[in-house]
C-alpha cells in the first residue's frame, strides 16, 4: 500500500473518532442553550459549504462557456460588427452566468463606460482569470490599436489548450478523488453503524479528558488530511 494512502487511512480513522465523540456528545446532553448554539454553528458551517460549493459550481460553469462564446464574438468581429454589438449579440445566445455578466458589460458600455475596463471589472468581481485576460486584451486594443481578432484568437487558444488540460487532469486524477472520498467516509460510517449496534462504544471519548483531547486532534488532522488530499487531487494549472 502507497504511502499516501495509508496517510490518508489514518487521518480518515481519527478523523471518525472526533465525528462519533461529537454527535454522541450531543446525544447524551439535555437540550440547551449551548445544544441551540452548536446547532447554530453547524446551520452557518453548512451554509458556508454550500455558498462555495454554488462559487465553484459557478467558476466551472464560465471557464466551459467563455472560449464558445468567444468565438462567437471573433465570429461577428469578422463580418465588420464592433465589439460592443457582437457581445450584445452573443450575450443573447448564451446562457447563465456569462450570459447576464455579457449583458451586464454591455448595458454598462452603452452608458458611456469602456467596453475593457467594464470587462475587467466584472472579471475581478468574479475573479475569472480567463475574463481579466480577455478584458486586458480590450483595453490594450482600445490604447494601442492592432487586430483585435489576431488577439482574440490568440487568447481563446490558450483558454481552450487549459480548458483541455483542466479536463485531462480531472480524468486523470479521478481515481484518486474516488480514494480520498471513500477512505475519508469509511470509517465515521463503520463506527457510526457499529455504536448504533452497541449504544455508548464512542462515550468515553467525550467522557474521559483523554476522549476529549483525542477527538479535539481528530478534528484537527481529519481536516489536514482531507485538505491534503483534495489538493493533490486538484492540481493547479498554469500555462
Amino acid at each position: 500500500m502507497s504511502h499516501p494512502i495509508v496517510a490518508a487511512t489514518a487521518f480518515g480513522a481519527v478523523a471518525s473518532f472526533g465525528a462519533v465523540g461529537v454527535q454522541t456528545k450531543l446525544r447524551s446532553r439535555p437540550e440547551k442553550s449551548d445544544g441551540r448554539s452548536l446547532l447554530a454553528i453547524r446551520d452557518a458551517m453548512s451554509d458556508r459549504v454550500l455558498a462555495r460549493h454554488r462559487v465553484v459550481r459557478r467558476q466551472v460553469e464560465l471557464a466551459d462557456q467563455l472560449a464558445p462564446a468567444m468565438q462567437l464574438v471573433v465570429g461577428n468581429l469578422r463580418i465588420g460588427r464592433n465589439v460592443l454589438a457582437s457581445l450584445a449579440e452573443v450575450s443573447e445566445s448564451v446562457g447563465d452566468p456569462l450570459g447576464s455578466l455579457l449583458r451586464e458589460v454591455v448595458a454598462e458600455a452603452k452608458l458611456g463606460a469602456q467596453v475593457g475596463d467594464v470587462l475587467l471589472a466584472v472579471a475581478e468581481r468574479e475573479h475569472n482569470r480567463h475574463l481579466a485576460i480577455i478584458a486586458s486584451a480590450l483595453v490594450l486594443h482600445g490604447r494601442h490599436g492592432g487586430s483585435l481578432v489576431e488577439i482574440l484568437e490568440t487568447v481563446i487558444e490558450t483558454i481552450e489548450e487549459e480548458d483541455k488540460l483542466r479536463r485531462d487532469l480531472r480524468a486523470v486524477t479521478a481515481d484518486g478523488r474516488l480514494s480520498a472520498a471513500v477512505l475519508l467516509a469509511m470509517p465515521p460510517v463503520v463506527l457510526l453503524f457499529v455504536s448504533a449496534l452497541n449504544p455508548g462504544y464512542a462515550a468515553p471519548l467525550v467522557t474521559t479528558p483523554l476522549g476529549l483531547a483525542m477527538s479535539g486532534c481528530a478534528v484537527i488532522l481529519g481536516g489536514v488530511g482531507w485538505r491534503w488530499l483534495h489538493v493533490l487531487s486538484n492540481p493547479e494549472i498554469s500555462l
